[in-house]
């Protein structure tokens, strides 16, 4: 008798909390991903930083000023690029969090009915 009551309170308290876990395994995952991708970014513009402060140390004449200034271009056009390519991949985690969540709404809906 005690043994059907603590599963059926088990089985309740299993459907009761597993949508709350699934959605604290899904915002972990992704705040996991996201602070991957501002670590990730965040040392690829450090080491533009520090390439361009290395460069500017460089300057001695006027031909090493042009040759810097090119350099600078080009590393505007790749800041330009990094920016670009880190707010696509910020995008789709976006949208795979959507979609993640949206299923898990879906079907935890389904459950109810």
């Amino acid at each position: 008798m005690y043994t059907d009551i603590f599963k059926t309170l088990n089985e309740q308290s299993q459907n009761t909390f597993e949508p709350m876990v699934k959605f604290n395994q899904l915002v972990a995952k992704n705040f996991s991903e996201l602070t991957n991708l501002q670590l990730d970014s965040a040392r690829q513009y450090a080491d533009i930083g520090l390439a361009q402060l290395h460069l500017n140390s460089q300057v001695k004449d006027i031909q090493s000023l042009i040759s810097s200034g090119t350099k600078q271009m080009e590393t505007m056009t790749r800041i330009s690029q990094q920016m670009i390519e880190d707010g696509k991949k910020l995008a789709a985690l976006t949208n795979d969090f959507k979609s993640e969540l949206d299923k898990l709404v879906v079907e935890n809906m389904d459950k109810k009915k």
